[in-house]
Order: structure tokens, then C-alpha cells, then sequence
């Protein structure tokens, strides 16, 4: 009994150090933060347009950390900075300050390392798929004879995929179940 409740007090110590880790690493470094709060004076004056209850991209974490695995939430990720990537040179180009340009220019930087370090595999390779997929001519009477000829195929193929996800939750519900049994 008494080394169950080691065993508990050791894995909550070792969440509980885990948490602060994943804080510490999650904080926006103090040069990037400067450089951020600077551009919002700049660019960032009395707009109601922000407030909108619109958000450009705050709207997709909710649905990111509870709708999405890993692999899923990494491709998203990367795309919102890619997007982010984007806007940032557009801004920059307009720019006639050079002090702003140099700010964008860090902001970019920043972002352009957090997606090589926390998102590098096979994201790239993934977002190559979607901006592929998202380019085929719908109304195009070819693609449409082809995507018929080849649906089947494709059906079968994502049905197969649907059933190993549902055969892994399955497992790892059932490790979850045999993990609280334990205790």
C-alpha cells in the first residue's frame, strides 16, 4: 500500500515538474516579446475591428488541442506560422519604416526557427499535399471524370485509415481503463 502511494506521489512530482518544463519552454523570449509589443503600437492604434469577436487565428486552438493527434495539430501549426511567415513579409514590403522592417524582419526569424525546431518531419511535406489538393480544378469536366473513376479506390483507402484510428483509440482506452484499475 505504501508503495502505491510512493508510486503516485513520484508520478505526480514528475507531471508536476513536466508542466513547469512545458511552461518554461512555451514563454516568448524577452528580445522577440519587445519586438512584438512593438509592432502592435505601430501598427495597432484605435481599431474596433479587433475586437470583432472574429479572430484570425485564435479561433483554431481550441479545436487544434482537443479535435486533432499530434501529427494532425503539428501540420496545422505549421501552416498558421507559414501563414503567419506570409503576412509578415507582405507587411514588411508595404513598410516605409526602416525600424519596422527591421522588427518584422525579427519577428520572422523567430518564427521561421520555432517551426524548424518544433514542427520539422514531414509537415512541409504534408502542407505540399494540401496546397496540391486545394489547387485542383473542381469544375474541370477531366478532374471530375477522374476523381469519379478513382473514387472507389479512395474510399476504400480512407475507410482502412478510419478503422486502424478507431482500433488504436480502442487500445489506448483500454490502457487507460487496466491504468486506473491498477490504482
Amino acid at each position: 500500500m505504501i508503495a502505491q502511494h510512493m508510486m503516485a506521489f513520484f508520478w505526480g512530482v514528475c507531471l508536476l515538474t513536466l508542466g513547469w518544463m512545458t511552461y518554461g519552454e512555451a514563454s516568448i523570449p524577452e528580445n522577440l516579446d519587445k519586438s512584438i509589443d512593438e509592432l502592435k503600437v505601430y501598427y495597432i492604434k484605435d481599431d474596433r475591428e479587433l475586437h470583432n469577436a472574429h479572430p484570425v487565428f485564435l479561433r483554431f486552438l481550441k479545436d487544434i488541442k482537443v479535435n486533432l493527434e499530434e501529427p494532425e495539430q503539428n501540420l496545422l501549426m505549421s501552416i498558421i506560422m507559414d501563414t503567419y511567415s506570409r503576412i509578415f513579409t507582405r507587411m514588411e514590403k508595404d513598410s516605409q519604416d526602416e525600424a519596422t522592417k527591421e522588427r518584422l524582419a525579427h519577428v520572422q526569424e523567430h518564427l521561421k526557427k520555432l517551426q524548424e525546431n518544433y514542427f520539422p518531419g514531414k509537415s512541409a511535406e504534408l502542407k505540399t499535399y494540401a496546397e496540391t489538393l486545394w489547387a485542383i480544378k473542381e469544375d474541370d469536366p477531366v478532374v471530375q471524370r477522374k476523381a469519379l473513376f478513382e473514387l472507389k479506390r479512395i474510399y476504400r483507402e480512407a475507410t482502412q485509415l478510419r478503422n486502424l484510428k478507431n482500433k488504436e483509440r480502442r487500445r489506448r482506452q483500454a490502457r487507460k481503463k487496466n491504468v486506473i484499475e491498477q490504482v
